[in-house]
């Protein structure tokens, strides 16, 4: 019998996905003064609704399966996280949004660690959480709900250690793997640069950090462009 091939990194499938994303990504910010301008709120629902109906089919279908899957990967909770700020985008719970979104779910979209190759439902679960949360991240930017400062990094930067301490105390009682901290992932990632257990882990702390940075270049080069504080 022919043997299936899993899932190939930068593959004509993973291509296609990078290059959908990418797209839209800039039509939101060529849009973006449009977008400010429309009421969006049913729009926001059902981005939201999408996303978490998406992720409730997952854990519905993994227990037919036999397993339980238990959301605590940064992407699990950026996606939730996210869903929030669509339906009510405060802008401390948006500001999270945007970072995990962006510092989490488009690195997991440019290094997917998956097995099952396209088209089957896992493969489709999680492009469409993953993408959904960096467009919705992307969206929340865009339409203004999203105004961070310097400050905002480091909180983010906190908070994500908050996270790293947590998830690293239920990885040494139950044998898991949550946020990496472990071991790397099993598909090419910027870990392997990064050296050996548990070296990688303090690579993860600063390239975290930049990260944030990067995401909050376009707000300043928008505030010097602009000549305004939003």
């Amino acid at each position: 019998m022919p043997t299936v091939r899993g899932f190939i990194p930068f593959g004509p499938d993973h291509q296609a996905v990078l290059a959908a994303t990418a797209v839209i990504a800039v039509a939101l910010v060529l849009t973006r003064r449009h977008l400010r301008q429309t009421n969006d709120r049913w729009a926001r629902r059902v981005m939201a609704a999408g996303l978490v109906g998406n992720e409730l089919a997952a854990w519905g279908i993994a227990a037919a399966q036999g397993h339980v899957r238990v959301p605590l990967q940064l992407c699990d909770l950026a996606l939730f996280v996210t869903a929030w700020a669509l339906v009510k985008p405060t802008r401390p719970i948006a500001e999270v949004a945007y970072f995990w979104g962006l510092g989490g779910s488009l690195q997991a979209v440019l290094t997917p660690d998956l097995i099952d190759p396209f088209p089957s439902y896992w493969w489709l679960k999680f492009f469409l959480g993953h993408c959904g949360v960096v467009l919705s991240a992307v969206y929340l930017g865009v339409t203004g709900r999203v105004q961070p400062t310097q400050r905002s990094i480091w909180r983010m930067w906190l908070l994500t250690n908050v996270y790293a301490g947590a998830v690293g105390i239920v990885n040494g009682l139950c044998g898991t793997n949550y946020g990496y901290l472990a071991r790397k992932p099993m598909q090419p990632s910027m870990l392997d640069s990064l050296g050996p257990w548990p070296h990688y882990i303090l690579g993860m702390e600063v390239l975290a950090l930049l990260s944030f940075y990067f995401y909050y270049a376009p707000f300043v080069i928008a505030r010097r462009y602009t000549g305004r504080a939003t």
